[in-house]
């Protein structure tokens, strides 16, 4: 056998494979990520909303964001987007960490569009909550009217950790005299965790 460094041949033929699978394996699972995408969240997608009788408002607030499934800009590139178990899980809005990792990328985009018929202002509060808790500050996003809401932070999670986009504030109309104003819907929502 002739060897290299010292080391047998055969020794390191075998250990040639062995490296070879642990690079797929890092890059395979360094690769993963997970998108859901809500074009628009409004109250006939919320199991129950709040009705303001004296302002006549719908309030689509304190509930946690869902995403549209079999849709091509929702995704998720290790799982069924139904999996409960890890992944993103579209039809809760929660996604459970596969592995325990430093520094998963999260984004959050979003926009509030304004109804036509008025000037109106209004806006929205998204929190992303891990394990259903806020953990800092840098995890809220205000969404106004007119503007692009978007937010980008890092996140260490264990194995089995959770995330979700928790709607704090968020109108879907308006009342003012006799005029009920709709349309004050959140837009393009888009979290992905990379």
């Amino acid at each position: 056998n002739i060897s290299v460094r010292g080391e047998p041949a055969s020794r390191r033929e075998n250990m040639e494979p062995k490296l070879l699978i642990l690079i797929i394996l890092h890059f395979g699972i360094s690769t993963q990520h997970w998108c859901g995408y809500q074009p628009r969240w409004q109250s006939r997608q919320v199991e129950s909303y709040d009705y303001n009788y004296e302002s006549e408002e719908i309030i689509l607030q304190d509930t946690t964001l869902t995403y549209m499934v079999n849709d091509r800009l929702s995704s998720d590139s290790s799982t069924d987007s139904t999996d409960s178990s890890t992944g993103l899980n579209l039809q809760t809005g929660i996604f459970t960490a596969p592995i325990k990792k430093d520094g998963y990328l999260v984004t959050l985009t979003a926009q509030l569009v304004s109804p036509r018929q008025t000037e109106m202002f209004s806006y929205a509060q998204l929190f992303i909550l891990k394990n259903g808790n806020l953990e800092s500050l840098q995890n809220y996003l205000l969404v106004e009217m007119g503007k692009v809401g978007d937010l980008r932070v890092e996140v260490n999670m264990d194995k089995g950790d959770t995330l979700q986009v928790f709607v704090g504030h968020h109108v879907e109309s308006k009342r003012i005299g006799s005029y009920r104003y709709d349309g004050f819907n959140l837009e393009s929502v888009r979290f992905c965790i990379f």
